[in-house]
């Protein structure tokens, strides 16, 4: 007699949209899942039969694709949501944001304030954010008792920060963090760079040194406002693209974020190094700071992923809504509605966001022998009739509350819009006894 393979979690039934390579879907379709891996993958009608399931959920009529990737973050600045409304970045940094939080930030308002940004972005089927905060440990924390997964990046600035004095100290806890999350099942962690202009060319380079270094991804804002061009060009005689790439700055393992305003020859240099740039569109557009040329950047074959920004610079926190922005964004800029195809808004949200930190061999798509991170959505709402295209439905018609549930490696951390790990009554208690402490 054969022996059963014991599977420990099933779904069956449903819409699955892979974004592998060919965009393969399954309509009905399963996916077989033991530990953290999905172990196959495939049609209903040719399930195998010699596995011994543990678990299963039947997803008939409902969609199963990989759960968001949320390119960047500061999701702890949800405790500064609302404040310095209506400003360009630099007034809305220096007059608001940096004094606020000299004040406010330590390690429990970076917890709470994470845990409370992580909820609405796992709520709108994000499973991996990448975060450049202070007290990048809490943010951790946060990750381990939710179950989804996070990159943390500790910013380095060259003045002191609410949780360094020093850019050296900044660093030396980014190789901390390495050596403690080394083979975390959730967390990775970053190199961190603010920007070019907080940052000086000596800071950079080390920073740069330093990710190669502990094969670390290096974040960085990035060409993104006028003043920022302007501010580099008077400094340095160059664009900020052209200053990080003479400091040796850009790679294969660099994220650049923002990269509103790229000239030709900073586009080049973005493919010459293999940069990967994340786009923000609300964001970009709620402090007035412009628009990144994403269709240019994907004619030179530049891979861009999808990010929210904080939710002090946005106010929200969901992905798909970045999406849906962009899709409308992108055609408005170029006067152009072939400009960017559904499914491509959607391998950003997904795939390309696993490209731009180096992890698609485990995430991104649903394929035999890569982690089960997925969501599972309800289509059965009256904005998703009818449903010629789901890519194209999930583009432009889909709600956030749509997801229905989320499963991050391996693990179901929410089912019926319940999250499994975490009390929210007590967070929501927690949350406005600080508030009524700091306001």
């Amino acid at each position: 007699m054969t022996e059963l393979q014991n599977i420990d979690l099933a779904i069956t039934g449903a819409h699955i949209l892979t974004i592998d390579q060919d965009m393969t879907e399954y309509k009905p379709g399963s996916v077989y899942i033991v530990g953290n891996r999905i172990i196959w993958i495939g049609p209903d009608d040719e399930q195998p039969g010699n596995f011994l399931i543990k678990e299963r959920i039947d997803a008939s009529g409902k969609i199963l694709m990989p759960v968001f990737f949320n390119g960047h973050n500061h999701a702890a600045m949800s405790f500064l949501r609302g404040l310095g409304n209506d400003l360009s970045l630099d007034k809305w940094l220096n007059d608001f944001i940096w004094p606020a939080e000299k004040v406010m930030i330590n390690p429990e308002t970076v917890y709470l304030g994470t845990m409370l940004s992580v909820i609405e972005m796992v709520r709108s089927g994000s499973g991996i954010f990448s975060d450049m905060y202070f007290f990048e440990d809490q943010v951790a924390r946060v990750c381990e008792e939710v179950g989804i997964r996070g990159i943390i990046g500790e910013a380095i600035f060259d003045f002191p920060s609410p949780s360094m004095a020093t850019p050296q100290e900044t660093m030396e806890f980014t190789r901390q963090l390495k050596q403690r999350f080394l083979g975390h099942s959730l967390v990775n962690v970053s190199v961190a760079v603010h920007a070019p202009y907080t940052c000086s060319p000596d800071l950079i380079r080390q920073a740069g040194e330093l990710a190669e270094e502990l094969d670390l991804s290096a974040n960085i804002h990035l060409a993104e406002t006028q003043t920022e061009i302007e501010t580099i060009s008077g400094l340095y005689g160059k664009t900020p693209v052209q200053h990080l790439y003479d400091l040796g700055f850009l790679s294969v393992r660099t994220v650049a974020h923002h990269s509103v305003y790229l000239s030709p020859d900073d586009r080049q240099l973005i493919k010459e190094t293999g940069t990967s740039v994340v786009t923000l569109p609300n964001s970009n557009m709620k402090l007035g700071s412009g628009a990144c040329a994403v269709g240019e950047l994907i004619k030179l074959d530049i891979n861009v992923a999808l990010g929210t920004d904080g939710p002090a610079s946005n106010n929200h926190q969901s992905l798909l809504r970045e999406v849906q922005q962009l899709a409308r964004l992108e055609r408005v800029v170029n006067y152009d509605p072939t400009c960017i195809s559904a499914r491509e808004l959607i391998r950003m949200a997904t795939i390309n966001g696993a490209k731009a930190y180096r992890m698609d061999k485990d995430l991104g798509s649903l394929e035999t022998g890569k982690k089960a991170d997925f969501q599972i959505i309800n289509p059965d709402q009256p904005h998703w009739y009818p449903r010629y295209d789901p890519y194209n439905s999930i583009a432009y018609a889909m709600q956030s509350n749509d997801v229905e549930s989320v499963v991050i490696d391996g693990k179901v951390v929410m089912r019926n819009r319940e999250l499994i790990n975490i009390d929210e009554k007590r967070l929501s208690r927690e949350l406005k006894k600080k508030a009524g402490i700091l306001f």
